[in-house]
């Protein structure tokens, strides 16, 4: 039973993509994925990071089906990064139930939000499931089929998904590919295979997840007759993370990327304005006990973003590269109180080429000192970060005060 469900795992992984975190990326995610106005944030790699969610927190989450979680920051002086996740469960019945999922992202490189309606049903072969997420346009409501295996807290946890983008869009009638003010067809309609596999056990823990958002192509019919067109897309998102502990030693590796190609063309104007915009992100993090309650950890990021552009939309093309390198020590001075403390260094590369629209502070190198604090109060975990700027900057701060984040998680 072991090797059959291993090996549709391994089944699953490939029919995601060997190049395809959690795979649950839509074209709404892909449409609006845009590396270039992360140059708008000057410490972005920096910024990024330390608005994830503490892994500390991760087992609480995975664990439990009713929970909401947030993590916000600065990423500039007028730019404020969001994310917003709640999840609930309620029973259908003996063998069923409803898993309800609400995500809002708005943060530099995308924006993105859904409300997910899971439907699951217990049979001998797993469980299967049905997923309906509910658009104000009915022509971009979403459906899917599910199969999913063990749980969060299970040795071997599978996630499968095949979704229908856009299900109603020129389906049986045409006014279902109204979007907003106009109709958008479907002449090559859009499918996401997913999967996401967790291994857990006592010392490691593997994930592997993607997804694929199949090339689509839709006409463009505008109440404007000068913007008749036809619009392009395709996507692929993948995650590789990696634990194991070796004698109090804990060694971390990741891998992940994203990438999309759009195009957008018009009847009255020559060109394609195709955008190609591709994102690698590598790390590599040992962690070690300085004591009882002392941990200290040093990991490096390697980030890779590249865009280009295609006329009219432009005509040049944007590569840079991050190589991060940080260090941190935390403290727990009792079950509900963490202090943590590091120093981070970024050497970031910029090269651009032809006529690139869009703005970059080049070639430079951050660094920056950062305090947090966390704790936890019943249910509720929070943390705050406060970062200090140790770089001469061209604009100005104020005492210096770089950036600052918050997450808070809670379960119900």
């Amino acid at each position: 039973m072991r090797r059959a469900v291993a090996a549709c795992a391994l089944a699953l992984a490939c029919l995601a993509g060997a190049w395809v975190p959690r795979a649950r990326a839509s074209i709404e995610e892909f449409a609006s994925f845009d590396l270039s106005r992360m140059e708008e944030d000057d410490e972005s790699a920096l910024d990024h990071y330390l608005a994830r969610q503490p892994a500390a927190w991760r087992d609480e989450w995975e664990g439990t089906t009713n929970a909401f979680r947030t993590s916000q920051g600065c990423l500039t002086a007028g730019l404020w990064n969001t994310e917003y996740e709640t999840k609930l469960r309620s029973p259908l019945g003996e063998h069923s139930h409803l898993d309800l999922e609400l995500l809002q992202v708005m943060t530099d490189y995308a924006q993105y939000d859904w409300l997910s309606l899971d439907f699951h049903f217990r049979t001998p072969a797993g469980l299967m499931g049905v997923r309906f997420r509910p658009n104000y346009d009915k022509s971009q409501q979403d459906f899917a089929l599910l199969w999913n295996h063990g749980d969060g807290t299970s040795p071997l946890q599978i996630e499968a998904a095949l979704t229908v983008e856009d299900m109603f869009n020129t389906l049986w009638e045409f006014r279902q590919a109204r979007v907003n003010d106009h109709n958008e067809p479907y002449r090559r309609h859009p499918f996401e295979p997913s999967a996401r596999v967790v291994s857990r056990g006592k010392k490691h823990r593997l994930e592997v997840s993607g997804a694929w958002l199949t090339p689509s192509r839709k006409a463009i019919d505008d109440p404007n007759d000068d913007l008749d067109g036809s619009f392009t897309l395709w996507g692929s998102r993948f995650l590789v993370l990696d634990e194991h502990q070796f004698s109090g030693w804990t060694i971390e590796s990741r891998l992940d990327g994203e990438r999309a190609l759009s195009m957008r063309t018009v009847r009255s104007a020559p060109g394609n304005a195709r955008v190609f915009r591709r994102l690698w992100n590598g790390e590599l993090a040992l962690r070690h006990a300085l004591g009882p309650a002392t941990q200290g950890e040093l990991r490096w990021i390697y980030k890779d973003r590249a865009q280009s552009w295609a006329p009219p939309a432009g005509d040049g093309r944007l590569r840079a590269r991050d190589r991060v390198l940080a260090g941190e020590v935390s403290h727990r001075f009792s079950g509900r109180w963490l202090v943590r403390s590091g120093l981070m260094y970024d050497r970031v590369s910029i090269a651009v080429h032809g006529g690139y629209p869009g703005f970059t502070w080049g070639s430079r190198k951050e660094s920056r000192a950062y305090v947090g604090l966390r704790a936890k109060f019943g249910r509720v975990s929070v943390q705050g970060i406060e970062c200090i700027e140790l770089d001469h900057e061209p604009y100005e701060v104020s005492f210096h005060h770089d950036k600052g984040f918050l997450q808070l998680q809670t379960t119900f």
